[in-house]
C-alpha cells in the first residue's frame, strides 16, 4: 500500500526588507497623480454640483438633507468596509498567533478586497463631500464675509 502525502502548501513570509520594500513601493505609487481620476472626480463633482443647484433654483426644499445625508452615508460605509483610514493591508505579524495560515490568507485577502471596495467608495464619496463643503461656505462664510464690508 502506497500511502499519499498531501503537500502542505508553504507561506511566505516577508522579511522585513521585503516589507519595507513593499511599503516604499506602496508610498511611490500613492505620490503619482493619476490624471484620469481626478478627471473622473471632477466630472462627478460637476454633474452633482448643477444637479444639486438646478434643484435648488427650483425651489426643491429636500435636495440639501439628502446631499448631507449622501455624504455621510458614504463616510461611514468608507469607514467601515477600508476597516479605517488606513491604505496598507494588515500584515501577518499582527494578526492572532492562535490563529491558522488558512485563517490568516483568508483575512488578509479579505482585508485587500475591502480596501478596493473602499477605493472605489472614496471616488464617490470625495465629490459628495467637496460639494457639501462649497455648499457650507457658500451658506455661512460667503454672508458673513459680505457683512464685514463696509
Amino acid at each position: 500500500m502506497s500511502k499519499t502525502k498531501k503537500k502542505k502548501k508553504k507561506h511566505h513570509i516577508a522579511s522585513p526588507e521585503e516589507y519595507a520594500n513593499a511599503k516604499s513601493a506602496l508610498k511611490d505609487r500613492a505620490k503619482q497623480f493619476n490624471g484620469r481620476l481626478a478627471l473622473l472626480m471632477l466630472g462627478i463633482f460637476v454633474v452633482l454640483a448643477l444637479i444639486y443647484y438646478i434643484l435648488l433654483a427650483m425651489h426643491v426644499f429636500w435636495v440639501t438633507p439628502v446631499l448631507y445625508t449622501l455624504a455621510a452615508t458614504l463616510f461611514i460605509v468608507f469607514f467601515f468596509v477600508n476597516g479605517g483610514f488606513s491604505r496598507e493591508p494588515v500584515s501577518r505579524e499582527i494578526l492572532s498567533d492562535t490563529w491558522s495560515e488558512e485563517k490568516k490568507d483568508a483575512f488578509i485577502e479579505d482585508d485587500i478586497k475591502r480596501k478596493a471596495i473602499g477605493r472605489k467608495i472614496m471616488i464617490i464619496m470625495t465629490p459628495v463631500l467637496l460639494l457639501v463643503l462649497v455648499d457650507m461656505v457658500i451658506l455661512f462664510l460667503l454672508p458673513l464675509l459680505s457683512q464685514s464690508n463696509p
